[in-house]
């Protein structure tokens, strides 16, 4: 009986999740991962045969010491990876294109 309540609960309703939220959520992974404000990162995210491909927009940031494409890797990572364990949505393919740099906020004393 306990079985069958929980499996006709899991039935009722839907969650949506809207392209805004997508991106919001996108955006934000990309810019905790590159250590930049989320202000700075573009997505643009479409299709791909049912998934999402992903083109990010983001500076170069001068307080990591690893090189642009181990950076780039990590983004892509992080997005792919995010995207599937918060929104349930499978990422194909990332794009990522360097604009601008963030440099390291020092505070004078």
């Amino acid at each position: 009986m306990n079985d069958e309540r929980e499996r006709t609960s899991a039935l009722r309703g839907r969650t949506v999740v809207s392209s805004t939220a997508l991106h919001r959520l996108a955006a934000r992974l990309v810019a905790d991962t590159a250590g930049v404000r989320p202000a700075q990162v573009t997505v643009r995210l479409s299709d791909d045969r049912g998934a999402l491909r992903a083109t990010v927009s983001v500076p170069v940031s001068l307080a990591a010491a690893a090189p642009l494409s181990q950076q780039g890797e990590r983004l892509r990572d992080a997005l792919i990876r995010g995207m599937d364990r918060l929104a349930g949505r499978r990422v194909a393919a990332v794009d990522v294109r360097y604009a601008g740099v963030q440099r390291e906020r020092r505070r004078v004393i």
